[in-house]
């Protein structure tokens, strides 16, 4: 049946928004119950090796040091750590997180011996207590659990500040688009070590500069601008600019910089490249047929940054603005020529189903230079400069009508579990600052670490996966770890109308940041075979093939313009990225059920439908979208009946749900794997009646949390403190439960000592439910019974005209 019916939007929604219902915090934890030797020599076991800690302060004639505090695998959620008895923020902050709970931790000497004495008074004894049921449980001292929570601590030394090797650095530094410096992350931001509070940071920071210049008086650690410095970033020039480094230089002074307490990492400046395959194939084609603009037609504006797009005839017309870094006569076009191409008119060049979505005009951003020396002068920060410039630059683009921006760009640098890269954390505050949204590929593996094709059945791709000789490193590239942008992966084309869709073979993989969901999408990024690639327009104006994720990526912005366009009036971001990944879907052959701990790693939530189906439903189904912000205990809680059609005997219900919600966590780079600060939960619970008291409550159908109650694999599987989360339900035919009364709840979950920001989170959650059968008239009997209850709903292509303005809900 043709989809005709729009997708609701809940005009409303703050009027569901309410004191949220708050549960008792986890009772204090005896990870050691009932095993009193093992806790001795475990607090043994921890004075030893804090005194160790204190031991190299003291041999390296330091007054504060830092250490890796991990907690042990069943002590990871907020209500274990060991904050609260042990070290106390005015004592030994925590000043950061690394790998999953890796705490980073200041210690002075006096510090340290107030840690050991606390360890050594923890009572030595299990101490029970009765619960109400008359049950003996362990009831131990918040010292006693707070000790028992830590596993191990070590020191944290020049192993955790440099990742990269002397050889690996020479030959980075003497590659003039790096910049020639090291980017120097300290501990705290560069104003408190420089005119803080505190004299003794800043006495250690004044001898750590000493020591720089006494290796060569231009040593200098720089700041660049205010959102670097407040996050503790710093420039260390190492080389007159298109010199060759000096080894010996470079030797001394990673010598200071790893032996500097403050220091927490030294990186290798970012190097920008476009991703392009390894196969690629500029050669003529022929004449290319080209699509023009409409006359008087609206279009949607994509901002393309890249190389720069061509001035030609067939692509002129649907570029509504430039502007472009470095000399324009020695600047190669052919990558951002090829996708913004694709933006303006992929399917008069390609006939694949896929690649339907409706044309949309570009804003060329050429900010990318290809010239060595060009960009070196440009940019003489490397990616720092590229990345102000960016925000500078943007704003003409914002104003020319463009939301969502293609960057086909990354840098060599994989993406980490225990590490927020800077080049995400910047571009995702750009992002905030401007409300624009950033589509990023997964980048490409290089021609000798190409998987094998992938197979068609679910068994041989596990084997193929088992047996890739380059497991671990075809993990995506950065900025892929960004929590902002979407992240798209490539799919081979179909070769026969009955083909599968299936990962290329150069196509990067997930996951991201700490495990999350990463790539967020996929689509056709051309297949590795010359026979199997997607064409577009080359710098001359010819047919041209290729194949990357690069490709893979402006499709997805392409139908987001689409999207946002079709919206009239201002959404949230989150609406239009929740919207793309509540339609998309894996390709069947990812789908199978084999194949589920690994699909996401390669596809995310799927490939996404074309805007025009996107945004409607058929006759048997709906789709309603909450927009908002949800403030410190506040939630969403919505009550609704299920599709009367669906209802069976004895009030079971049938049929398929889904649940997609996006929302805007403050970030923190310093936090690693634990950036992102504030959880949200959505959760669609059932009616029950308790047949003996007659009592009402909420639960079951599905939540958001894994099975597991283990805090790793509740980021794992259950997405806790994803950014991005999608949940589905089908039913079998006979129904589930025994009431057709349901409630949607959305709520929010902060780390510790961490409180949500006053103006609250935005949020959209997308909830559809329909009939799988095809037989329920779901969309008019959903319609009808929403507004029989005053529940506010219009289509959200039209909505935004007379709902009020996001940001004035309570």
């Amino acid at each position: 049946m043709a989809n005709n019916n729009p997708i609701q939007i809940v005009l409303n929604s703050a009027s569901y928004v309410d004191d949220m219902q708050i549960n008792p915090g986890g009772s204090k934890t005896d990870f050691f119950a009932q095993r009193d030797e093992d806790f001795g020599n475990h607090k043994a076991d921890l004075i030893t090796q804090f005194g160790g800690v204190r031991a190299s302060m003291a041999s390296a004639g330091r007054s504060t040091g830092f250490a890796r505090v991990a907690l042990r695998t069943t002590a990871l959620a907020k209500s274990h750590r060991p904050t609260q008895a042990l070290l106390k923020p005015e004592v030994a902050p925590v000043c950061g997180v690394s790998d999953f709970g890796e705490l980073l931790v200041e210690f002075t000497a006096g510090a340290m011996d107030s840690v050991i004495r606390n360890i050594a008074q923890a009572e030595p004894e299990t101490r029970m207590k009765a619960d109400k049921s008359g049950k003996l449980k362990a009831n131990p001292s918040r010292l006693r659990s707070e000790v028992g929570a830590i596993s191990n601590v070590v020191p944290y030394d020049a192993s955790d500040r440099r990742k990269f090797s002397l050889d690996e650095a020479v030959t980075w530094l003497s590659n003039p688009r790096s910049g020639q410096y090291f980017l120097v992350q300290m501990f705290v931001g560069v104003g408190e070590l420089r005119s803080g509070t505190s004299t003794r940071r800043a006495k250690e920071f004044k001898e750590f500069e000493r020591r720089l210049k006494a290796i060569d008086s231009s040593l200098v650690l720089e700041e660049v601008t205010t959102w670097w410095s407040d996050r503790g970033f710093l420039r260390l020039n190492v080389a007159e600019r298109g010199a060759t480094p000096d080894v010996g230089t470079i030797r001394r002074v990673l010598g200071v910089v790893e032996d500097e307490p403050f220091v927490r990492r030294v990186w290798l400046p970012p190097i920008i490249e476009p991703t392009r395959s390894a196969t690629a194939m500029d050669g003529p084609l022929g004449s290319p047929s080209f699509e023009l603009p409409v006359n008087g037609g609206s279009y949607p504006v994509v901002g393309v940054i890249d190389t720069g797009v061509a001035t030609l005839p067939a692509l002129e017309p649907w570029v509504v603005g430039r502007t472009m870094a470095g000399d324009p006569a020695s600047q190669d076009t052919s990558h951002g020529t090829f996708v913004g191409a694709l933006v303006a008119d992929t399917h008069s060049l390609n006939d694949h189903e896929e690649l339907s979505e409706s044309p949309c005009k570009l804003f060329d951003l050429g900010l990318h230079i290809t010239d060595g020396q060009g960009y070196g002068e440009a940019y003489p920060n490397g990616f720092m400069d590229f990345l102000e410039q960016l925000d500078f630059e943007i704003e003409a683009a914002v104003e020319a009508g463009a939301r969502v921006f293609n960057m086909s760009l990354v840098v060599h640098e994989l993406v980490r579990d225990d590490t927020y890269s800077p080049f995400a954390a910047r571009l995702d505050a750009i992002a905030d600052k401007h409300d624009v949204l950033f589509v990023l590929p997964t980048g490409n593996l290089p021609q000798l670490q190409f998987r094998p094709a992938w197979p068609t059945q679910a068994d041989d791709a596990l084997a193929m996966l088992a047996n890739y000789r380059h497991s671990g490193m075809d993990r995506m590239h950065q900025p892929a770890d960004s929590i902002r942008a979407l992240v798209v992966a490539a799919l081979d084309p179909k070769t026969t109308p009955t083909g599968h869709l299936v990962p290329s073979v150069y196509t990067r993989r997930g996951p991201g940041l700490a495990l999350g969901t990463k790539p967020d999408l996929c689509h056709l990024g051309g297949a590795a075979d010359p026979a199997n690639q997607l064409i577009s327009l080359g710098s001359q104006g010819q047919t041209v093939k290729d194949c990357g994720t690069s490709y893979a990526a402006p499709l997805v912005a392409k139908t987001l313009g689409q999207i946002e366009h079709k919206i009239a009036g201002d959404v949230q971001r989150e609406t239009l990225t929740a919207l793309v990944i509540h339609g998309a879907s894996s390709p069947t052959h990812m789908a199978h059920r084999k194949l589920a701990h690994v699909s996401k790693d390669f596809v995310g939530f799927g490939l996404p439908k074309i805007s025009e189906d996107t945004l409607l439903t058929d006759d048997h189904s709906i789709t309603l979208v909450f927009e908002g912000r949800l403030k410190n205990k506040k939630a969403l809680t919505f009550d609704f009946q299920w599709p009367q059609a669906l209802v069976r005997a004895q009030g079971r219900c049938a049929g398929e749900a889904t649940l997609t919600l996006v929302y805007r966590p403050p970030l923190d780079l310093r936090y690693g794997s634990e950036a992102v600060r504030v959880n949200l939960e959505a959760y669609l619970r059932q009616e029950k009646v308790n047949h003996e008291t007659g009592e009402l409550s909420y639960g079951g159908f599905f939540n958001s949390k894994s099975s597991s109650g283990l805090e790793r694999e509740r980021v794992k599987e259950g997405q806790k403190w994803g950014a991005v989360k999608k949940w589905t339900r089908r039913t079998q035919k006979q129904g589930v439960g025994e009431s057709s009364q349901f409630r949607l709840v959305v709520e929010s979950l902060s780390r510790s000592g961490f409180a949500l920001p006053p103006q609250g989170i935005p949020f959209s959650a997308v909830l559809s439910i329909c009939d799988p059968w095809g037989e329920a008239p779901v969309f008019n009997q959903m319609r009808r019974s929403l507004q029989a209850r005053d529940v506010a709903i219009a289509d959200i292509r039209t909505a935004a005209r007379i709902r009020p303005r996001p940001g004035t809900q309570t």
